[in-house]
This record gives C-alpha cells, sequence and structure tokens, in this order.
C-alpha cells in the first residue's frame, strides 16, 4: 500500500511539473559565417510602429536594450557606438492572450481537485545579429514566456542572459 501511495505521488509529482511554465529558448544561426570574429556591437535604430508593442512602452523598450547591453558587455563585447561595429543588434516584441490551465485533479478511479484556467499574456521577444560588412542576419534568438507585469524586469534580465549564453555556446559552436 505505501508503494501504491509513493509511486502515485511521484506521478502526480512528475505530471504537474509538466504543467509549469518556463523560458521557451531557440536559436539559428549562418553555420558557414564565423561567429567568433563577432566582438563589437551596436543597436540598430529601429523605428517602431503603432501597434508595436515596444512603441506603446518605452520602458520596456529600455529594458530589453538595457539587458542586452549589459549579458553582452558581461560576456566580454564591446559596444561599438561612436566606431565600426561588428554586427548590429535589432529586436522585436510579440505579444498574444492565451489561456494557463492547471489541472490538479488526482486519483486513479475517482478524480479529486480542481482545475484552474486563467487568462495569461504570452510574450515572445526576438533578437537579430546583423553583420555589418555583408549586412546579412548571422544570428537570431527568441525566448517565449508568460508575461507576469510584477516581474518583468526580473524576467527580461534572466530571457536575455540564457539568448546571450545561448550565443556564446552557437559562437564556439556547441550546439
Amino acid at each position: 500500500m505505501k508503494t501504491l501511495r509513493g509511486i502515485l505521488a511521484i506521478g502526480f509529482l512528475l505530471t504537474m511539473s509538466s504543467f509549469a511554465t518556463a523560458q521557451s529558448l531557440q536559436t539559428d544561426y549562418d553555420h558557414s559565417f564565423n561567429l567568433a570574429r563577432l566582438r563589437t556591437y551596436d543597436f540598430y535604430q529601429q523605428t517602431r510602429k503603432p501597434g508595436d508593442p515596444l512603441a506603446a512602452s518605452p520602458l520596456n523598450d529600455r529594458r530589453i536594450h538595457n539587458a542586452l547591453d549589459s549579458q553582452l558587455r558581461v560576456h566580454g563585447f564591446a559596444n561599438a557606438s561612436s566606431g565600426q561595429p561588428d554586427f548590429l543588434i535589432a529586436y522585436f516584441v510579440t505579444t498574444r492572450k492565451g489561456l494557463d490551465i492547471r489541472d490538479n485533479r488526482f486519483g486513479v478511479l475517482q478524480r479529486m481537485g480542481s482545475v484552474n484556467v486563467n487568462q495569461v499574456t504570452e510574450g515572445t521577444i526576438v533578437v537579430v545579429f546583423v553583420d555589418t560588412v555583408t549586412k546579412q542576419e548571422v544570428w537570431r534568438g527568441h525566448l517565449t514566456d508568460k508575461i507576469d507585469p510584477k516581474d518583468l524586469e526580473k524576467d527580461v534580465n534572466k530571457g536575455m542572459a540564457k539568448l546571450v549564453q545561448k550565443f556564446m555556446k552557437d559562437q564556439a559552436g556547441k550546439n
């Protein structure tokens, strides 16, 4: 009986952990381009159009800009805003409404518990690195996560740290 309860408890924990939301990170890059030669950067001066979430929130635009700048500097890159950078950075944001569904029911023969449904906003940040010599996109990363306004600063910093860390792996050829 204790074994059965233990197995059910482990199954319940595994099921619940699969419902936990986590940042989704994906990158792609031009495998024929030597990413290791990229050492200096600047930000592409983007014009935000009406309807762009960053046009509506310059604060979030600065948050992403500062997080990327900070993370690249931590990894030894230099901002070459006064000179000729090796690459330019552009970034874009999209948002969409969604549902966060959590099934808290348990039991084999009789299901007990509840199902919680909450409306959430999911955001995606796309970061693009463009080689200044060829003017071609050489690296792209995108991060998708649930937007929690009270943790936005922390989540953006954490997300940009993950993106830059993945760029470092891609740069070193460690996929």
